[in-house]
């Protein structure tokens, strides 16, 4: 049993280290990834060489127009103030923005966004940068990302879940990935679950809906009445006999 239990623990540190070294490569690539772009875009070809200048002009333009007024004909009312903002520039990042939707539009209201996701969110639009240290601000931004239609930041926010996600927070992921679409956190969070199945607990799933649970039970389980009473779930267990009466 001892030699079980260390065993557990190096695996459990093994995890861990692997999880750091896969977060920094994450940022190498997500910096990598800017830094191709930019020379892409300032590439010295003689046919392309001036349309390239332009683009890299343009991208660097953009950025520093985060929060301006320069040239501004939107404004962005997020929790606590409003920012101006851009039309183009939207229009560029979503069809969410698109010509028809917002050229008679004054304002855009966020306010409905936490702060934070609200200017993480903005400077993303304007900058490519997106500091993704913290698992909340991650999985709402994955789900604004969804909302706006933005698959970019939808993909590094996913990306930033898959290198942080704990057998604790496994399931709490699987929910939002499994309601945005999120395929990628999703299988990952799914492996995760049957591995630790043992492991987790009634609070585990406490913010899980009903249907989704019993989904997974079935999945996961061959008995999901059991697995549902052990979980205290009575929304599951009544869904597991509503099925099984109608079954026979």
């Amino acid at each position: 049993m001892a030699s079980a239990s260390n065993d557990s623990v190096k695996l459990e540190k093994h995890l861990k280290l692997l999880k750091e070294e896969y977060t920094k490569l994450q940022k190498n690539y997500a910096e990598l990834e800017r830094k191709y772009s930019k020379a892409a875009a300032s590439s010295d070809d003689h046919d392309l060489g001036e349309f390239s200048s332009f683009c890299s002009r343009l991208v660097m333009t953009v950025a520093t127009l985060y929060g301006r007024k320069t040239y501004s004909d939107i404004t962005v009312k997020l929790k606590d103030k409003t920012m101006p903002a851009h039309k183009f520039v939207l229009n560029a990042r979503s069809e969410e923005w698109r010509e028809e939707v917002i050229a008679d539009k004054a304002e855009l209201d966020w306010s409905d966004l936490d702060a934070d996701v609200g200017y993480a969110l903005l400077r993303w639009i304007y900058t490519d940068v997106v500091d993704l240290q913290h698992d909340s601000l991650a999985l709402d931004l994955l789900k604004t990302s969804h909302r706006f239609k933005l698959p970019g930041l939808m993909g590094l926010c996913e990306r930033a879940l898959v290198s942080s996600v704990s057998v604790r927070s496994c399931v709490r992921f699987y929910c939002v990935a499994e309601e945005v679409g999120a395929a990628n956190l999703l299988e990952y969070c799914s492996g995760l679950i049957s591995t630790h199945w043992e492991d987790l607990t009634p609070q585990d799933f406490e913010h899980m809906s009903g249907p989704l649970l019993y989904k997974m039970l079935k999945s996961k389980t061959k008995h999901p009445l059991h697995a549902a009473v052990r979980l205290l779930r009575e929304d599951v267990v009544f869904l597991c006999l509503v099925e099984n009466d109608g079954s026979t």
